[in-house]
């Protein structure tokens, strides 16, 4: 249905399919991470004010900061670092990722 077709010659093909350009929001967070206790949970910065009262402090406590957003293909979760190496992106802008998709 996305896809025409246009004859060439004798019985060669073209097939020309269309394409979206998605810009997809990266989401950031902050997790903090127990150096000293490995069975303690991971959490986000907000959730650790919550529940300790405080700051993390190093050197007992690290905070990663990820970057995140929704790949439009399948729908999962996708580190903006693995962006990079699909055959669909274009470019990282600002706070989006720049891709397309075929329709």
């Amino acid at each position: 249905m996305a896809r025409d077709t246009y004859k060439k010659g004798a019985g060669e093909s073209l097939s020309m399919s269309l394409k979206e350009i998605n810009r997809i929001k990266i989401r950031r967070l902050m997790i903090v991470v127990d150096i000293e206790d490995v069975f303690a949970p991971e959490l986000t910065i907000e959730e650790f004010r919550e529940i300790h009262g405080t700051e993390p402090e190093p050197p007992r406590y690290r905070i990663v900061k990820l970057e995140l957003v929704t790949c439009p293909e399948d729908n999962q979760p996708t580190l903006v670092t693995e962006c990079g190496r699909c055959p669909k992106f274009i470019r990282r802008y600002g706070d989006t990722i720049i891709c397309w998709r075929e329709i």
